[in-house]
């Protein structure tokens, strides 16, 4: 089954950057596989997915398992009372799930958001590269998002505000399917 995917999650200026990342990547190893990149926020609003992006997986459950993979390791955190994540794994038989937070971006009413990208990949990519690209990029990103007005409006919802966005967006995945 192919998800209906929306225009904004990936024609954007982020969605640019992962690609770059993406693309950088495989020049370097020619290595595995990368199934899909997400931009979310702590709480896993969706910024962005790579324009590559399998449309067989639900970025939906994929943003929301990897906010909840990224919770649990910051619980880790304060219990281990370490400095800082340096970033959350899921390993099966063939595939990873990586969780790497590139920092945060501050918002104007409502403090500052943790941004996160989620990585789906095989198990022959390269993490460390992928790691080390996502460093290298992880400030385009941010500085992307800050450009985006959209972007940072919707980083500032409350839980129920996102809950009616939510609501809409289904209503209109649901109709184009």
């Amino acid at each position: 089954m192919t998800l209906f995917v929306p225009k904004a999650l990936y024609e954007n200026e982020i969605t640019i950057v992962l690609d770059e990342i993406r693309y950088s990547y495989g020049m370097l190893t020619r290595r595995g596989y990368i199934y899909g990149l997400i931009a979310i926020d702590q709480d896993a609003k969706i910024i962005a997915i790579d324009s590559r992006f399998d449309r067989k997986l639900n970025y939906w459950d994929l943003s929301s398992i990897g906010a909840a993979l990224f919770g649990v390791a910051r619980q880790a955190q304060d219990f281990f009372e370490t400095d800082s994540l340096i970033r959350a794994t899921l390993i099966y038989k063939d595939l990873q799930l990586y969780v790497k937070s590139i920092g945060d971006v501050i918002l104007h009413k409502k403090g500052k958001r943790e941004i996160l990208v989620v990585l789906l990949v095989d198990n022959m990519v390269n993490i460390g590269v992928l790691i080390l690209q996502m460093r290298k990029f992880s400030h385009k990103i941010k500085e992307a998002i800050t450009k985006n007005q959209t972007i940072m409006t919707k980083l500032q919802m409350s839980e129920h505000e996102l809950k009616e966005y939510l609501r809409e967006l289904k209503k209109k995945v649901f109709q184009s399917a």
